[in-house]
C-alpha cells in the first residue's frame, strides 16, 4: 500500500503549455461586491450558486463574468486575493489567464491581415528568415495559420520553462527538436508555436508583442486593466522570472504590489497545505501565455468576439478575420468535462471548437501555476463566459465548466442539471487513477539501496543542446538542483532508489511534481553519461 498522502483536489497539475500579468490605480478599481448585472433574471442565483462551488472547490478566490448580446449580465468577485488576508476578490481583480492569451495572440496577427500587412497563409519564413525547423521541407512550409492551429508538429517541450532565455534565443532553439507529428497531419499543442507567432507580430510591426496587443486590441476593447507581461504590474524581484521559477525576493503577497487590485496565485505544497505563489514570467514565449486581466476588461472581449467583431460601435476585427480564427483548422481532442458526445471536436486559432446542447462551443483554458483560468463562447445565442481563479486543483477547468455550464444551459432555457455532482464524480475518478500511478511507482521503489556513487560524484555542472547549465550542489546535508540565473527553475533532490532521485520543485506547484524522477545513467567505469531531468529531456555533465 501506497504511503504517499493522498492528493487533494487543491494539488495542482503539471500543465506546462500553459502560462501572465497586469495592473492599474488604486482609484480605478471598485471594490463593491455588488454584481455587474444588466438585469437576467435567469441567473439571479448564480452567485449563491458560484459561493457554493468556491467552498466545496476549496478555492481561495474567483471572478465570473457573463455576457448575452453586447451586455454584461453578471460580473462578480468572491473570496479572498490572498489566503490569510481579508481583502475580497471582485469583478477588477486582477489574475494571469495563462494560455487563455492564445486567442489574442490569433487576434494580433488577425489585426495584421485586416492591415494588409500579411496572410493567414504567410510562411513563416517570409516574415522570420532565420526560422528554422529540424526538417528543411517543414521549415519552408509552415505557415502562420499552421502555428496558430497547433497543426506545425512542433513539441510541447518545456525548456523554456526552466531557463531564463529570451524569446528569440528560445525559438532559435526550434531547429533543435524533432517535430512531433508531420506537418499539418495531427493536433500538437506548441507553446513554442504560439512564441514564435508572436515574434511575427513584432517582426511586422516593429512593436514589442504587448505594445501592439495594447493598441490594437486592448485599447479599444477599453481593456484598460489589462496588461502582456507580469512586469507591468510588479517590480522585478517580485515576478518568477522562468514559468518554474522562483522570484528573486522570496516570498510574495499582495502588498508588494501597492495600489493594484491583483489577486495572489495557490499552490499546494509537500504536505498538502495550500501556499502562495509568485506571479510567473512567461515573457519569452509572450504570445502563448504572458497576459492579465480581470473579468470586467475579459467581458469586453467576449463581447467582440460574439458580435463578429464589433465592440460599441467599433469594428476592432473584421467579421471574416473572427469567424476564421473560429472555423475549424484541424481535429483536436474534448477540452469540455460537458460536450456532446460523439460530435466533432477540433481546433481553430486560439479556440477549442465542439458543441454544448447541440449549438456552437468555443473555449479555451488558462494554466498558470495557481491561476486556472478559462473562457467560453455560445457564438449562436452571443453569449460568453469568464472564469478565473486563484487556486490550483488536479482537474484544472472543472470548476470553471461547472459554472460554465450551469449558466450556459440557463441562456438556453434548458432544464437544471447536477453539473456538481457530474463534475466531482469525474474529479474523483481521476484523483483515483493519480494515487494509483503513485502507487505504482512507491511499489516499484527498491527500497534500502545506495546510489552507485559517492553522493559527491554527482554533484557539478549540467547541460544540453538546447537547455542549461544547471548545477548539482550540497546545501549543508540537501542535495541542490539550481538552473544558471537569479530565479531560474531550481529544486531538491532526495534519493528514491539506485541512481534515481525524487525532485521537488522550488518554483510553481511543488506537489505536481512530487513524482518527477531524475535520472543518472552511470556506465561501468563509474562514470556519470546522462542525467534525465523528468520531462525536461536529458543532459550531460558539462566535463564531457
Amino acid at each position: 500500500m501506497s504511503t504517499r498522502t493522498k492528493r487533494p483536489i487543491t494539488a495542482s497539475r503539471l500543465a506546462v503549455g500553459a502560462i501572465l500579468a497586469m495592473w492599474v490605480a488604486v482609484n480605478a478599481f471598485s471594490t463593491d461586491q455588488t454584481p455587474v448585472i444588466d438585469s437576467e433574471p435567469r441567473l439571479s442565483d448564480l452567485g449563491q450558486y458560484i459561493e457554493s462551488s468556491l467552498l466545496e472547490w476549496d478555492l481561495p478566490g474567483l471572478a465570473v463574468a457573463v455576457v448575452l448580446n453586447d451586455k454584461v449580465i453578471f460580473a462578480q468577485g468572491f473570496g479572498v486575493k490572498e489566503l490569510g488576508k481579508d481583502d475580497p476578490v471582485d469583478a477588477k481583480t486582477l489574475f494571469q489567464i495563462g494560455s487563455t492569451t492564445k486567442a489574442f495572440a490569433a487576434a494580433t496577427l488577425g489585426a495584421l491581415v485586416d492591415d494588409g500587412l500579411l496572410q493567414w497563409d504567410d510562411p513563416v519564413v517570409t516574415h522570420l528568415p532565420w526560422f528554422a525547423l529540424k526538417d528543411p521541407s517543414v521549415t519552408r512550409n509552415v505557415t502562420i495559420r499552421d502555428l496558430l492551429a497547433h497543426r506545425s508538429g512542433m513539441p510541447a517541450h518545456a525548456f523554456p520553462a526552466l531557463t531564463l532565455l529570451n524569446a528569440r534565443e528560445v525559438a532559435e532553439r526550434a531547429h533543435m527538436l524533432d517535430n512531433q507529428t508531420p506537418l499539418r497531419e495531427a493536433f500538437r499543442y506548441s507553446n513554442q508555436a504560439y512564441g514564435i507567432a508572436g515574434l511575427i507580430v513584432e517582426e511586422v510591426t516593429g512593436r514589442d508583442w504587448g505594445d501592439w496587443l495594447k493598441e490594437r486590441l486592448l485599447s479599444p476593447l477599453h481593456m484598460s486593466n489589462s496588461e502582456g507581461s507580469p512586469y507591468s504590474i510588479w517590480e522585478d524581484s517580485y515576478v518568477a522570472p522562468a514559468f518554474l521559477g522562483t522570484a528573486p525576493s522570496g516570498q510574495v503577497g499582495i502588498e508588494d504590489a501597492p495600489g493594484m487590485n491583483v489577486a495572489m496565485p495557490h499552490g499546494v505544497d509537500r504536505d498538502g497545505v495550500r501556499r502562495v505563489l509568485a506571479w510567473q514570467s512567461y515573457d519569452n514565449l509572450q504570445a502563448a501565455g504572458s497576459m492579465a486581466s480581470n473579468v470586467m476588461d475579459m467581458a469586453n472581449w467576449l463581447i467582440m468576439q460574439v458580435n463578429a467583431g464589433d465592440f460599441e460601435g467599433v469594428q476592432v476585427l473584421n467579421a471574416t478575420t473572427v469567424q476564421e480564427m473560429h472555423a475549424p483548422q484541424i481535429s483536436s481532442q474534448s477540452t469540455f468535462l460537458f460536450t456532446d458526445e460523439g460530435r466533432p471536436v477540433s481546433y481553430g486559432m486560439g479556440w477549442t471548437r465542439e458543441t454544448f446542447k447541440g449549438k456552437t462551443y468555443l473555449s479555451h483554458g488558462g494554466g498558470i501555476f495557481g491561476f486556472p483560468a478559462y473562457a467560453a463562447l455560445l457564438p449562436e445565442i452571443k453569449a460568453g463566459i469568464v472564469v478565473l481563479a486563484n487556486g490550483s486543483t488536479w482537474t484544472p477547468y472543472y470548476p470553471h465548466q461547472e459554472i460554465t455550464a450551469r449558466v450556459f444551459s440557463r441562456l438556453l432555457d434548458l432544464e437544471d442539471e447536477d453539473w456538481k455532482s457530474r463534475t466531482m464524480t469525474q474529479t474523483q475518478a481521476i484523483l483515483e487513477q493519480v494515487d494509483q500511478i503513485f502507487a505504482a511507482q512507491d511499489a516499484a521503489r527498491v527500497k534500502d539501496t545506495e546510489p552507485t556513487l559517492p553522493l559527491s560524484e554527482y554533484l557539478g555542472t549540467y547541460t544540453s543542446d538546447v537547455s542549461g547549465p544547471f548545477n548539482i550542489f550540497m546545501d549543508g546535508d540537501r542535495m541542490r538542483l539550481q538552473f544558471e540565473g537569479v530565479g531560474a527553475f531550481s529544486g531538491e533532490l532526495e534519493h528514491w532508489h539506485h541512481d534515481d532521485f525524487r525532485l521537488f520543485f522550488d518554483g510553481g506547484d511543488g506537489q505536481a511534481y512530487g513524482s518527477s524522477l531524475v535520472t543518472f545513467t552511470v556506465d561501468t567505469q563509474e562514470t556519470i553519461q546522462q542525467l534525465e531531468l523528468g520531462a525536461f529531456g536529458v543532459y550531460r555533465p558539462a566535463n564531457q
